[in-house]
């Protein structure tokens, strides 16, 4: 219902405020999400990239709506099972990233998470807990110790060593961790229970 309606809006859009105004292009965006959404990634990776052309055109390749598109293409990607070409795809924005917003910006961070997640994903498990532990660091630094990314962070190094046979650092890890979110988040928070489970 809200592609048909989304769909529907694109139209009028198109006709009312002309196919290069903000309000359409957003709407495109829109679609290429609910699509990715509703399981039709190929779909949506299509309407991704044809929207990235005339963002690119449009407002620029470095702009912040150009870029979040290339992470929704890159994320797409790996989806869809494409790990080697979501992994280049997110390199690259990450160097665009750093240039444009800086190394500490949230978008960099989550960049960097994205390909720490995909690194693992692909089987690369001694690479993500290197690039895992790099960005560890940086959240303590910039977020601070209780931030969710930063707890997030080391969950996701603790689930990674215990991926990598060494079961008794992360349960090291995961019995610190667990310390931490009961203080931060509270007993009955899911994060605090899933670390628990772990």
């Amino acid at each position: 219902d809200a592609l048909a309606a989304a769909e529907a809006l694109l139209a009028d859009h198109t006709r009312i405020l002309g196919p290069d105004h903000p309000g359409t292009l957003s709407t495109r965006n829109n679609i290429a999400s609910w699509q990715a959404e509703s399981g039709t990634i190929k779909d949506a990776l299509t309407t991704f990239e044809t929207l990235l052309t005339d963002q690119t055109r449009i407002l620029g390749p470095d702009h912040p709506d150009t870029l979040t598109t290339r992470n929704n293409i890159a994320v797409r990607q790996a989806q869809s099972g494409a790990i080697k070409d979501a992994l280049a795809a997110l390199e690259a924005l990450l160097a665009d990233y750093s240039r444009i917003l800086g190394p500490d910006h949230p978008h960099t961070l989550r960049t960097r998470n994205n390909i720490a997640y995909f690194q693992a994903e692909s089987g690369a498990i001694k690479d993500a807990l290197a690039a895992f532990e790099a960005l560890l660091a940086d959240h303590t630094r910039i977020l601070r110790p209780d931030h969710p990314h930063t707890l997030r962070t080391r969950n996701n190094i603790a689930s990674l060593q215990a991926k990598s046979g060494a079961i008794a650092d992360a349960l090291a890890a995961f019995e610190a961790l667990l310390a931490d979110q009961t203080r931060i988040l509270g007993p009955d928070h899911p994060d605090t229970l899933t670390t628990r489970n772990n």
